[in-house]
This record gives structure tokens, C-alpha cells and sequence, in this order.
């Protein structure tokens, strides 16, 4: 399979697609859902932070999609087309990684909003450790645990090592008058889903790339995160993460 084609220094010119015609709206490095009534943003300085929900009575913002290095990063490129907000980050330490994160809106019904992290990790070292992760934290009192199974998701109380997906609210996953929150990995880059508790924040750390990285190799993987009526979570959030599993796997070479 032929290497993929270097990233180019023209796809950073995010002039060349007028921001009102953008379905991200870009402030320097800040990057706003224009379609989403829930304030969205991106602060491309932040990566681990990934997209920050505002408001609904949270003690804290909520963070979905982070993505996580395991070590102090740089920005180095990034750039803004249709529903993507690309950004190209090199790690400060020994693994050399070069990390792309493409943030992407994500195909919903009327009352939920989506969207998907795409990761890719190069390294120019002869072999390097890739293992990173996608991390959400949400404030939430209840937990479910999803496992897809012939196109059906299967909710459990209780923790699975078999889970691709997790759905996180307050008060009730089922329950009316507040919202709940859905992350999945795709069952086929799933490497490890893990939850814990810090305070009232519950944090969803989906772990991707387990092998070791050799030069010249990209891995690719993706998260899909997504909010919506928690009186009806579990119908909304297993239909997405059903869709989501059905779709192909990423290209790796």
C-alpha cells in the first residue's frame, strides 16, 4: 500500500474557505459549532480539552473528545474545512509522535448533537510508542455500559470489558428534564474503554493505538461523543452507536 501524501503546508489556510460559509466558525485558534444551540468550542491550544460544552446548570463545563498526548505538545499546522477543524500536533517528548486530530461534526437527529474525533499518529523515530488517548469529562450521577452486537447496543448497569461505549447523566439515564451524554469507540479501533470517578466529574478515557509505531507507518482511529434528551437516551444513543459501528474502518498504512 503506497505511504500516505505528507501533509502539506497549503491545507493550513483557512482563508481559502470564507468563515461564513464554514459550518465551524474560527476565532484565531477558537472554533465554534455554528449549528449547535448548546455553546461548542474548540480551543486549539488545548487539545485535552477537545470540545467544551457550556451551560445546563453544571457545576463544570463539559469536555468531550480531548485528546491526550501523555506529554506537553506544540501546535504546528491546522486548518478549517466544512465540517472539520484539523489540527496537527507534535509531542515534547522522546516518542517524536505527530499527532493529527480532526475534530468532526457528526450526522444527528433533531434534539442531539454529535461529533467524532478522527486521531492519526506518525513518528519519525525507527519505532515508537503510539498509545494515547480520547478523553470526556462530564458531570454525571449514572452510568450505562453499551456493547454492540449485530448492529444492536446493549445497555448494562454494571461495568463490561466488552464495551465499546458508555452513557453518562444526572439524575437518571432514562430520566426527564436533563440531558445525557454518549461516548463511543468504534468497535473495530477499540483498544481500551476505561471510567472513573474524580468528585462529581465521571472521565470516559477511550485508549487507542495499544502497538508499538514504526516509521512511515499511520495509525487512525476514531471516538464519536454526542448529547441529547435524556428521557429518551437510550433509543437516540444506542441508534448512533449502531450507525457508528456499521460504518467502515479507518485506513492505516
Amino acid at each position: 500500500m503506497p505511504s500516505p501524501a505528507p501533509l502539506q503546508s497549503s491545507h493550513s489556510q483557512p482563508s481559502s474557505i470564507p468563515a461564513a460559509t464554514a459550518n465551524w466558525l474560527a476565532t484565531g485558534r477558537h472554533m465554534t459549532d455554528s449549528r449547535s444551540v448548546i455553546p461548542a468550542a474548540i480551543d486549539l491550544d488545548q487539545p485535552r480539552q477537545g470540545i467544551t460544552l457550556e451551560g445546563e446548570g453544571v457545576s463544570s463545563p463539559r469536555t468531550l473528545l480531548g485528546l491526550d498526548l501523555r506529554s506537553d505538545c506544540r501546535l504546528t499546522d491546522h486548518w478549517v474545512r466544512g465540517d472539520d477543524v484539523t489540527a496537527v500536533y507534535e509531542t515534547a517528548d522522546a516518542r517524536h509522535l505527530r499527532t493529527t486530530a480532526m475534530w468532526r461534526l457528526h450526522p444527528s437527529d433533531e434534539g442531539t448533537r454529535a461529533w467524532q474525533l478522527i486521531a492519526s499518529a506518525q513518528t519519525s523515530l525507527l519505532q515508537s510508542d503510539s498509545v494515547l488517548a480520547v478523553v470526556s469529562e462530564i458531570d454525571a450521577t449514572d452510568i450505562l455500559w453499551g456493547t454492540c452486537t449485530d448492529g444492536t447496543v446493549q445497555w448494562h448497569a454494571d461495568p463490561s470489558s466488552d464495551a465499546t461505549c458508555v452513557l453518562l447523566g444526572r439524575g437518571g439515564a432514562t430520566g426527564s428534564g436533563d440531558t445525557s451524554v454518549l461516548v463511543a469507540a468504534h468497535p473495530s479501533d477499540a483498544r481500551r474503554l476505561t471510567v472513573r470517578r474524580d468528585g462529581n466529574r465521571v472521565v470516559v478515557e477511550c485508549w487507542l493505538f495499544s502497538t508499538e509505531l514504526e516509521k512511515g507507518v499511520l495509525l487512525r482511529s476514531r471516538v464519536l461523543a454526542a448529547i441529547g434528551p435524556a428521557a429518551n437516551a437510550m433509543q437516540w444513543a444506542g441508534h448512533l452507536t449502531a450507525k457508528f459501528a456499521a460504518s467502515p474502518p479507518m485506513l492505516t498504512t
